[in-house]
């Protein structure tokens, strides 16, 4: 493969261009900053505060965290006895079933992470079983944390607790929303539902950090989500390549080179187009850090088919976001991607259907379209609902802006829709308090991503994570213009993989 595509006629222009790149003075200006910028005051300045020691590291927060699996540790020495005189226990630890599965629980569960979307897909619309679905999720958490705790307890020593440097801002959203729950409740049973489909998701980072052991855990839980999103790419490019059959809402009639956009498994394109920006960083960034030549090929082949399912999404919000996320990777990893990049981009101008979604947006009909029914008037309608109740703690969970409100409509004279932009959202429901909480989690996430790629700089895994860290700021971004989300299976995934990040991290710290 590697062979063939080196031959082709598209990797020697390719070639030829990077070699003219290399020669012309925008190389040389660009090397120059970035000599200028590694000299700076600046640069020693973040680049100490980076990889300096976490907070978390000598905190009694670990020291909590690590007294608490001792306790369990010790619990599970004290039952040893009554687990060995139990015939029904020993009967299932001599099982077959047992014996097959026990020592798989948890590749089987990072596995299960992986395809959380496929598994969503499958059982709401494939086999159709709405009652398993609405709960499987759960179960998963359940059986996850119990899984965690067993290790803990059965563990041949006590084991060193996972505590990183996003745990408390994390955390610390979490209980501002529960403290939000506990003073804004109009309807009770709406604001329960709101405050699990806004938080109980986030619960995946906690899992995934206390999940992953080791570089084996985090490997397999890479690859299997680069392979998962790499199918459904596929499917994406296919449905453009046959102009799957779309809703007419999903285009205006003014874009008349727009003859599909693509969606896959998903409710949308532009939640397919996020998906897409989420992986297609990673599978670059597994790229760089390739052993050899036919592996590079082929998770190039892999981000570049993602980057194209996400083009035919027409998703402008998701173009976008995609371009963030590239320059952030490209900044971290490879600045000579920037030149690719804008390459990439003056090319994709060219073709029809991105000149009409593009050229769109200036328009008339646009402007109009979008004080009638857009994101004008559902941002502004927001902001107005949000005056008339309490600007500092909002309306309450679940009862504007996202699906929960929509499908419960119990307020009068309330246009109940969908909002377009989750930071909006927030602020409706929660507040100025529930969104600066927010906004600051965010922060202390990022902050914790720069510091995991600054701390495995000069190996194998910072391509890594610098390709997690561009998708999640991908999706941030792309939550200025979609409640991206409002879909259970992105914001598990969000998390998830911001949990890898944490774990990515610390490897080059201690031995997990």
């Amino acid at each position: 493969m590697a062979e063939i595509l080196k031959s082709s006629l598209v990797w020697r222009f390719f070639m030829a261009l990077a070699a003219l790149y290399r020669r012309s003075p925008l190389a040389r200006a660009v090397a120059a900053v970035g000599r200028a910028w590694r000299d700076s005051a600046t640069y020693r300045f973040f680049a100490k505060r980076l990889t300096a020691q976490s907070a978390v590291e000598r905190a009694c927060y670990r020291r909590l965290l690590d007294a608490l699996n001792a306790g369990l540790w010790r619990m599970g020495k004290r039952l040893q006895g009554a687990r060995e005189t139990s015939v029904l226990l020993r009967a299932g630890r001599q099982s077959f079933f047992w014996r097959a599965v026990s020592h798989r629980i948890t590749p089987l569960l990072l596995l299960v992470i992986a395809a959380y979307a496929p598994i969503d897909y499958a059982l709401r619309d494939w086999v159709q079983l709405p009652s398993l679905a609405a709960v499987w999720d759960e179960l998963l958490l359940i059986f996850g944390f119990f899984w965690v705790l067993r290790r803990a307890a059965l563990a041949e020593r006590p084991l060193r607790s996972r505590a990183n440097r996003m745990d408390f801002p994390l955390a610390f959203y979490l209980l501002a929303g529960v403290l939000l729950l506990l003073c804004v409740t109009p309807y009770p049973s709406i604001n329960i539902t709101g405050f699990r489909a806004s938080l109980q998701y986030l619960l995946l980072f906690f899992l995934v950090t206390r999940l992953i052991r080791d570089e084996k855990d985090f490997n397999l839980l890479y690859h299997a989500m680069i392979a998962i999103a790499t199918v459904i790419a596929l499917h994406g490019i296919w449905q453009f390549i046959i102009g799957v059959e779309i809703p007419e809402n999903w285009t205006d009639n003014a874009e008349g080179s727009v003859r599909t956009r693509v969606f896959s498994i998903f409710s949308n394109p532009n939640i397919m187009g996020a998906y897409m920006l989420l992986f297609a960083p990673m599978a670059i960034g597994r790229a760089y850090a390739a052993k050899g030549g036919r592996e590079r090929v082929f998770f190039w082949s892999c981000g570049i088919a993602m980057c194209l399912s996400c083009l035919f999404t027409m998703s402008r919000g998701a173009w976008l976001a995609l371009a963030v996320a590239a320059l952030l990777f490209a900044v971290i990893v490879d600045r000579k991607l920037l030149a690719l990049m804008l390459l990439g981009g003056v090319f994709a101008c060219f073709l029809p259907f991105v000149r009409s979604r593009l050229g769109y947006l200036f328009t008339a009909s646009f402007a109009e379209s979008n004080a009638r029914g857009g994101r004008e008037k559902r941002w502004s309608a927001a902001i107005r609902y949000l005056k008339q109740f309490n600007v500092w703690t909002g309306m309450g969970y679940g009862m504007y802006g996202g699906a929960v409100a929509v499908q419960n409509p119990v307020l009068p004279g309330i246009e109940y829709m969908y909002v377009d932009n989750y930071y909006v959202k927030i602020l409706v429901e929660n507040g100025i308090l529930g969104l600066s909480a927010f906004l600051l989690s965010l922060w202390g996430m990022i902050w914790g991503g720069l510091c995991a790629c600054a701390r495995t700089v000069k190996t194998r895994l910072n391509p890594l994570c610098a390709g997690m860290l561009a998708g999640l700021v991908g999706i941030l971004v792309q939550s200025f213009f979609e409640s991206v989300w409002e879909e259970p299976y992105m914001m598990a995934i969000f998390f998830a993989i911001a949990g890898m990040l944490a774990c990515a991290g610390s490897f080059s710290k201690e031995n997990m």
